[in-house]
């Protein structure tokens, strides 16, 4: 029964969460098990993962709940790919087996278009001066107008913009342009030759 607002008109009752369909993800160690429910309440449309909160996106109610569960399912599979690993296999729900792998092809085409968009400006100044200093580069397939360097003496990563001549380390918040990049590689080089010396000595 739906509840009444003020001025008599009638709110929608929240439908109950519906499972999508289950990603099962190829992680480094071990299979995930990646379930994605849908949900329409309070005129928006949200899908989301039950055990990452992180993994959701949401949408105003304009179309059938299914049409926006697709147009949404993009992003998520997307975030997935990047954060998580790349499916090995789908269970079904909402939608069928054939149509989730539909998707998920669909995102490996526009992270392949995206990654050759990007080896454009393989010749950017702040891009041919990472390479000099010899930190380990990649043209990003997620990110458009991005490049991807693993910051020196860490597991994280730090991001290029050859469009600006910048780079940013969201880990370290370290940001600038070549000379700050020069003075930063220079000291976080320097910070790990002390801690592995350190390490050593005892």
């Amino acid at each position: 029964m739906s509840k009444r607002k003020s001025g008599g008109q009638a709110a929608e009752s929240p439908s109950p969460p519906a499972i999508v369909c289950i990603l099962v993800v190829d992680a480094i160690i071990d299979e995930v098990e990646v379930e994605i429910c849908c949900q329409r309440i309070g005129g928006v449309d949200r899908v989301f993962s039950t055990s990452m909160d992180w993994l959701h996106a949401e949408r105003p109610s304009e179309d059938s709940l299914a049409y926006s569960v697709e147009t949404l399912l993009f992003g998520i599979i997307a975030r997935c790919l990047r954060y998580v690993g790349e499916p090995a296999d789908v269970r079904a729900g909402l939608l069928s087996k054939e149509r989730v792998w539909a998707i998920v092809s669909s995102v490996g085409l526009e992270m392949d278009e995206i990654r050759r968009e990007n080896k454009l400006w393989r010749e950017a100044k702040i891009v041919t001066r990472a390479a000099q200093l010899g930190l380990a580069l990649q043209a990003s397939h997620f990110s458009r107008g991005t490049w991807i360097a693993c910051c020196p003496g860490t597991n994280h990563t730090l991001e290029l913009r050859p469009t600006q001549n910048l780079f940013y380390c969201g880990c370290c918040r370290v940001g600038g342009g070549i000379d700050e990049l020069d003075e930063f590689v220079a000291r976080r080089r320097s910070t790990a030759a002390g801690f592995i010396g350190g390490r050593t000595l005892h």
